[in-house]
C-alpha cells in the first residue's frame, strides 16, 4: 500500500481539500466503537463516491458510512477502520413526483426534511425544514396542495436521521403495524458497490423489476455490501385526521388484554405500543398534561379518514372503560405527530440521561409478545435492573433499553448475563435477540446479533462475492461479516 498521506491527497483532488479531515482532533468526532479512522471524507455525489471507493479498494482500506451518526451505535466494533465516508453534503431532493406518489433522493437527506417538503404549508410546523431559506416555497408545496403527502416510514431518531442510514439499518417504528417496512417502500436504488462500480436496479413504479429484486438487497445490509447513494421511494397521501389515546392500567393483564381486544375487531390502528411507567415518564410528552401514568400505558396511534378514526376513538375508549383504565387522554393533529416524534427520539433522550445504555430488540412470533414483555419486565426486576420496556404489540418487536451508570462495572456485568437470558427465551420462542446500543468494551461479552440463522451461509457467500477484500463495513454485521 502506498503512503497514506499521498493517498490522502488523491482522495482529496477527488471531494476538495476543504472535505476531507486527516487531523486527529477532527476525526475524533467521527470514531466508530472507540476506533478513529485515517480519515473522513465528505463526497458530493455518486460519482465522487466511486472515484473515492475505487482508491480504497486498490489500496485495500477499510471503509465505514455515516449518516448523521444516529445508527452508529448499532453493530460489532470494526476489525479496521481506515475511512469514514459521510454522506451530508449528499443532501438532494432529486424528484419529487407527488402526482405518481414517488421521490426520489440522495442519501444523506434528513428524513424530517423529506416529510417537511412533502407536508403541505399547514402541515410543515411540527416538522420544519432545517434551513427554509435554502427552499422556494414554490419548491417545497407539493401538487397536492390541499391534502399533501408522506413518506410512510416510522424510524427511530427520525427527527435527526438521513435517509439512508435509515435504510441501510431497516429502521422501523411503532408505526410499521399500519405502513409496513423501509424495504417495502423501496422502489429503486444506486449504490456504489466495494469495487467503486455504481449500479442501479428498480425504477418508478411498482413493478419494474422482471426477476430477482436486487434494490431490496441493501435494506439492512449497514453499509457491508455498498455503499447505498440514491433512492426511490413510494409515498401516500397524508390521512384526512391523526389522533392519539392514551390509557393507562395498573397491571399489564389489563393493558394486554385491552390490546388484543383492538387486534381482535375490525379496527385497523396504526400502532398500539404497550410500556411501562418508566418509558412513558422518559417520553418528551407536552401535549397531555391531565394524563396520569399508572404502572403501564396503551398508546394507540390512528391515522384514517375522519369518520375512520372517531369510531376507533369511540370503540377503543369504551374497551378501555370495561377493563378499568385509571387514566385516558386524546390528542390529534400536530400533537400526535409531536407524540410518535417523542417515542422515535426516545433512544438519543436515554442515551442522554444514562451513558452506559444498553438498549436490546427483541423479535418473536406476534402470538408471543405478551409472554415476552412479563419475562423480560419479570428478569430485570429481580435483577434491580431499571429499564424501559416497549412493545410493539401487533408487529413482534419488543425494545428493552437497561438504565445504566457507564462506571458501574458490577451492573454491566449483571446486565451481560440478563441479555443472555433473555436472548436465550426469544430464541427458544422462534425468535431473536440485538444489541442496538451498548458501550463499546460491553459489546464484546455480548452477541450483538443474536443467533446466526440457516440464512447465514447465504449471506456469507454474497458478501465474499461482492466484497472479496472485505473493505466495507468489515466485522461489524452478522457473524463479523
Amino acid at each position: 500500500m502506498a503512503d497514506f498521506k499521498d493517498i490522502a491527497e488523491r482522495l482529496a483532488g477527488i471531494v476538495g481539500h476543504e472535505y476531507i479531515k486527516t487531523d486527529p482532533e477532527a476525526v475524533n468526532d467521527y470514531v466508530v466503537d472507540k476506533m478513529e479512522p485515517k480519515a473522513v471524507l465528505f463526497p458530493e455525489n455518486t460519482q465522487q463516491v466511486s472515484q473515492v471507493v475505487e482508491i480504497a479498494n486498490s489500496e485495500n482500506l477499510s471503509i465505514v458510512v455515516r449518516g448523521s451518526g444516529s445508527k452508529m451505535a448499532m453493530g460489532n466494533p470494526p476489525k479496521s477502520l481506515a475511512l469514514v465516508i459521510c454522506t451530508s453534503r449528499m443532501n438532494k431532493m432529486i424528484d419529487v413526483d407527488t402526482a405518481n406518489l414517488t421521490i426520489t433522493v440522495e442519501a444523506g437527506v434528513k428524513f424530517r426534511d423529506i416529510q417537511a417538503r412533502l407536508a403541505t404549508q399547514e402541515d410543515r410546523c411540527y416538522l420544519p425544514l432545517e434551513d427554509l431559506s435554502t427552499e422556494a416555497d414554490e419548491e417545497i408545496c407539493s401538487d397536492r396542495s390541499h391534502s399533501g403527502s408522506f413518506l410512510p416510514i416510522d424510524p427511530s431518531s427520525a427527527d435527526t436521521a438521513t435517509i439512508g442510514g435509515v435504510i441501510a439499518a431497516n429502521s422501523s417504528g411503532p408505526r410499521r403495524l399500519l405502513y409496513n417496512l423501509p424495504r417495502d417502500m423501496i422502489l429503486g436504488v444506486r449504490l456504489v458497490t466495494p469495487t467503486g462500480a455504481i449500479a442501479g436496479a428498480g425504477g418508478k413504479t411498482a413493478k419494474n423489476v422482471s426477476g430477482y429484486d436486487t434494490s431490496k438487497l441493501v435494506v439492512g445490509s449497514m453499509g457491508s455490501l455498498g455503499i447505498l447513494c440514491e433512492m426511490t421511494l413510494k409515498l401516500l397521501p397524508l390521512p384526512e385526521k391523526m389522533e392519539t389515546m392514551l390509557i393507562s392500567f395498573d397491571s399489564f393483564k389489563d393493558a394486554s388484554e385491552l390490546a388484543d381486544r383492538v387486534f381482535n375487531s375490525r379496527l385497523i390502528p396504526a400502532a398500539i405500543e404497550v410500556m411501562n411507567r418508566t418509558t412513558y415518564t422518559s417520553l418528551k410528552v407536552e401535549d397531555a398534561p391531565e394524563f396520569e401514568p399508572d404502572q403501564y400505558v396503551v398508546a394507540v396511534g390512528l391515522e384514517a379518514f375522519h369518520k375512520a378514526v372517531n369510531r376507533m376513538v369511540n370503540e377503543i375508549g369504551k374497551m378501555a372503560g370495561t377493563l378499568g383504565a385509571r387514566s385516558q387522554a386524546s390528542f390529534e393533529g400536530h400533537a400526535h405527530q409531536r407524540f410518535w416524534l417523542a417515542v422515535s427520539d426516545l433512544d438519543s433522550t436515554l442515551a442522554g440521561k444514562f451513558l452506559g445504555l444498553v438498549k436490546a430488540k427483541l423479535n418473536y412470533p406476534i402470538l408471543e409478545w405478551k409472554g415476552i414483555f412479563e419475562f423480560s419486565d419479570r428478569i430485570l426486576s429481580e435483577n434491580k435492573i431499571e429499564h424501559a420496556i416497549l412493545a410493539h404489540a401487533g408487529s413482534g418487536i419488543c425494545l428493552i433499553s437497561l438504565l445504566l451508570d457507564q462506571g458501574d462495572s458490577a451492573s454491566m456485568a449483571k446486565a451481560v448475563e440478563v441479555m443472555g437470558q433473555l436472548l436465550g427465551h426469544s430464541h427458544e420462542k422462534g425468535g431473536n435477540l440485538v444489541i442496538a446500543k451498548a458501550p463499546t468494551d460491553v459489546k464484546r461479552n455480548l452477541k450483538i446479533w443474536g443467533e446466526q440463522g440457516t440464512d447465514f451461509i447465504i449471506m456469507k457467500r454474497l458478501k465474499e462475492q461482492l466484497d472479496p477484500l472485505g473493505i466495507m463495513s468489515p466485522g461489524r454485521f452478522v457473524g463479523g461479516l
